[in-house]
């Protein structure tokens, strides 16, 4: 029976002897497969995808290993190399760097040793980016996460581990990053997972209200207490509860959410008896809590008991590289949710689109997205109908902070999606959106005109 908990490597060599001493030294660690030449090399790996690292001689007859190496790439198969050469003066390893990018170089002759250590920090390294690759993929199939940048692969990571543990999580981000998302992948990929996520956010002006989300009310608590509430603490008890602006949390609530971190237990808003949950808590919050907390609007001892693991979202403009791909599944998304032919940007609006700096992150982009897909009558969305949506001008480039455009286009541009993203909020009613804005509604009647934004 194939063991299939070892990892599988492939030694190449046109020498019998060397390739039997390299079978005979990794096959107590290693599935090993053996190819005594570059052509035999290629065909055990074009129908294998498993192959976690090569040893491979470079000079060889017939193909050589350089050029071995350039077919794997042609394949696609990213396989770390470990070139293992007994004539390492006549090939530029500086080129063969630059083009090959071989994991290693190892010269024939010397310990045994560093192969074996070469090979296992190989396979170590192919292991990692395919457990990365399968945490991308999950995160876009699963959790509605999109992007494979570095710095949201270093947050698929930190998701898992955090995930794996019962320690408090800490999402740090600017608004629009997607910091609910990250609390819903925790909670589903989590040991609570059979449990209740509870989901709240603190921006509330009544403290009353948000004393009684968190942990219930009696009837008469309170005016307006007209019946009995349950708490989001004891309806997730077993499960997960999640903070979202844990910021705006007045200082008295902040002292019984402490008391439920220490000891577990609470009480209902005008109800004696004492209560017990046991919970995990994430927060999440755009703010500086360290900096509130040296200014003593937020207690000292709750922010530490916070923290536990920090996951920091990276903003949409430090991650650019993966706009096209949030794009695409944007447009997906809503044309087929509208029943709508595909639609695609031309390679204008895409740059423009790629270029602006999204203040409002990926919640904006969205917001600008599904703008356009209502908006544009054609299956091609052109450069003049993002900037439209962006600054409400055809013209010119995206804006963005390297660009030369003005702050006051930048601002009017924001100023847009900010009233489109309401007014979709609001299901199209000025008054709710102006009240989602916190502006007079005569006031956004004039901005949405002069901002050319159509309504219905």
């Amino acid at each position: 029976m194939t063991d299939t908990s070892k990892p599988t490597i492939l030694v190449v060599d046109d020498d019998p002897r060397v390739l039997d001493m390299l079978v005979g030294l990794f096959c107590d660690e290693h599935l090993v497969l053996s190819a005594g030449s570059g052509a035999e090399a290629i065909r055990i790996v074009e129908p294998n995808d498993a192959i976690a690292a090569t040893v491979m001689d470079i000079k060889m007859s017939g193909m050589d290993g350089i050029t071995t190496a350039r077919e794997f790439a042609r394949l696609g198969r990213d396989i770390p190399i470990i070139f293992h050469t007994g004539y390492p003066g006549e090939y530029d390893e500086y080129a063969i760097d630059q083009n090959e990018k071989p994991f290693d170089y190892v010269q024939k002759g010397k310990s045994a040793q560093q192969l074996i250590r070469s090979v296992r920090n190989a396979t170590e390294s192919f292991q990692r980016r395919r457990d990365i690759q399968r945490l991308a993929l999950e995160a876009e199939s699963a959790h509605g996460m999109v992007g494979r940048s570095a710095a949201m692969l270093a947050v698929y990571e930190q998701l898992r581990k955090a995930a794996a543990s019962n320690a408090r999580v800490m999402i740090l981000g600017e608004t629009g990053t997607g910091k609910e998302l990250v609390a819903r992948a925790i909670h589903r990929l989590s040991t609570r997972s059979d449990k209740r996520l509870a989901i709240f956010n603190c921006n509330h002006k009544s403290s009353d209200l948000v004393e009684s989300e968190l942990f219930g009310h009696l009837k008469g608590a309170f005016t307006g207490a007209t019946a009995d509430r349950v708490g989001l603490f004891e309806y997730a008890h077993g499960g997960t509860v999640f903070l979202d602006e844990i910021g705006d949390l007045d200082i008295t609530t902040q002292a019984k959410l402490l008391r439920v971190l220490e000891t577990g237990e609470f009480q209902r808003l005008g109800a004696p008896e004492v209560l017990h949950s046991d919970t995990r808590l994430i927060c999440a919050t755009h703010k500086n809590l360290e900096q509130m907390v040296k200014e003593e609007r937020f207690r000292s001892d709750l922010y530490y008991r916070l923290r536990g693991i920090e996951i920091k979202l990276p903003p949409l403009r430090d991650r650019r590289e993966d706009i096209p791909a949030i794009i695409s599944r944007l447009l997906d998304c809503f044309t087929v949710e509208r029943d709508m032919p595909p639609m695609v940007l031309e390679p204008g609006a895409l740059h423009a689109l790629v270029s602006f700096d999204w203040p409002g992150n990926v919640r904006q982009l969205r917001t600008v997205i599904e703008a356009l897909v209502t908006l544009t009558d054609s299956a091609v969305i052109l450069e003049s109908d993002v900037m439209h949506q962006l600054t409400g001008s055809t013209s010119g480039v995206a804006p963005s902070a390297n660009s030369n455009s003005s702050l006051a286009e930048r601002m009017r541009g924001f100023r847009r999606t900010c009233i489109i993203e309401a007014l979709h909020t609001a299901g199209g009613n000025i008054s709710e959106a102006a009240r989602l804005l916190g502006m007079d509604r005569s006031n956004l009647r004039k901005e949405i005109i002069d901002l050319q934004i159509p309504l219905g």
